[in-house]
């Protein structure tokens, strides 16, 4: 439905009607249609969680470059995956609503630890833990509006692969690397 309407209009019959159930039993599972964004925001936030598994084995990837271009490829794809849902969360948690402000926050923070851990890595002894982290949130400010513009860009703009192989080629930078 959030394809096709904003969050703004939905409505708990509306939600009830699309999934062929009898309105009352809309509120057998959830308080109001803010409930219910705030649990797919959940399902999302588990999807991006997994996102975190680029970041194990051994390090640095032998092709880091690749890594980059694979990591931004599946972040993309796990955002987009849910995009209407994480637009929403993020459009009421702009907002000041801070249920949907701490959705955002704990479904960034696995990612963000571990892309700070690497950040941190590839400093020179005595760099901030905080500056490390405060670079992982540019990074990942940065890929969730990536993100937001998959197949949404006109012809006459760049194209997404273009912003991904930018986006892998940053990140390449922020973790010691060489640019190809």
């Amino acid at each position: 439905m959030l394809k096709s309407a904003s969050p703004i209009e939905l409505t708990a019959i509306a939600v009830a009607r699309a999934a062929g159930v009898a309105p009352p039993s809309f509120y057998v599972y959830f308080a109001d249609t803010r409930d219910l964004l705030l649990a797919l925001a959940d399902e999302a936030a588990a999807d991006l969680a997994g996102l975190v598994g680029h970041f194990e084995g051994a390090w640095p990837p032998a092709d880091l470059h690749g890594w980059a271009a694979a990591f931004v490829a599946d972040f993309v794809a796990t955002w987009s995956a849910h995009g209407e849902v994480l637009a929403a969360r993020n459009l009421e948690a702009d907002r000041g609503d801070p249920a949907f402000d701490d959705s955002r926050v704990a479904s960034s923070l696995p990612v963000l630890e571990a892309l700070a851990e690497r950040i941190l890595a590839a400093r020179a002894p005595g760099a901030k833990r905080v500056e490390a982290f405060a670079e992982a949130v540019i990074h990942y400010a940065v890929m969730e509006r990536l993100a937001s513009v998959e197949g949404r860009t006109r012809p006459i703009r760049l194209q997404p692969h273009h912003y991904k192989a930018a986006m892998a080629r940053i990140l390449v930078a922020a973790l010691g690397g060489a640019r190809p």
